[in-house]
């Protein structure tokens, strides 16, 4: 088992193309903590630019299955978050109160979801809720 901490984050290329090697057979287990994969595999480093590395890519990385996910989701006045224990299902989270961090989960799936649908489940659940009040509120003038 190799243990591997932020690889490539904000280093050289050639720690993220290295961590190949690492994987000595198909039994090696390598866990990698903060390693800012989604950057690799999502195509932030462009093919034609780095050409080794997206190889590497290819390869490698897209193996990997993610064991602890947590990305924080900001828009529109609405928090949330993507979030996934192995072997548990993706969520989408919606934080219902700021003070006690209270939440809902507004989706679970097997596969992992874009993080712009995420964005937008979580977006939409606010509008929702935020809808929902003003009818209470509009029935309650009424009453």
């Amino acid at each position: 088992t190799q243990l591997v901490v932020q690889p490539g984050d904000g280093g050289p290329m050639e720690d993220w193309m290295g961590l190949e090697a690492l994987q000595v057979n198909d039994e090696t287990t390598i866990v990698i903590l903060n390693g800012a994969l989604d950057k690799l595999r999502m195509g932030y480093y462009s093919p034609f630019i780095f050409p080794k590395l997206n190889k590497v890519v290819d390869r490698f990385y897209r193996k990997f299955e993610t064991v602890y996910y947590l990305k924080p989701i900001l828009d529109k006045g609405c928090y949330g978050w993507l979030y996934r224990v192995y072997p548990e299902p993706w969520q989408v989270c919606f934080q219902t109160s700021a003070e006690d961090g209270a939440y809902v989960v507004v989706s679970e799936s097997q596969e992992r979801p874009d993080f712009r649908a995420a964005t937008a489940m979580v977006v939409q659940e606010g509008a929702r809720r935020v809808q929902e009040a003003r009818a209470k509120a509009e029935e309650a003038k009424e009453a």
